[in-house]
């Protein structure tokens, strides 16, 4: 299809901005929620799975050597 005669294409990128309303603003908490929220949902299978042994292990270790 001809870029030129189409009617639904936008050649003008800074016309189309000005038609896009100014209510898409989020604040900073709504972004950390929003972002938090998918990405726990995302990894929940991770998050809700047993840790391997050797990072048991490697824990452990970690934990005594802080705790000294």
């Amino acid at each position: 299809m001809d870029v030129e005669n189409n009617p639904m294409q936008w050649n003008d990128n800074l016309g189309l901005m000005g038609l896009v309303p100014n209510s898409l603003t989020f604040s900073q908490q709504q972004v950390n929620f929003i972002l938090g929220h998918s990405l726990r949902s995302v990894y929940q299978d991770t998050l809700d799975s047993p840790l391997p042994e050797p990072l048991k292990t490697l824990v452990a270790q970690l934990e005594a050597k802080f705790q000294s």
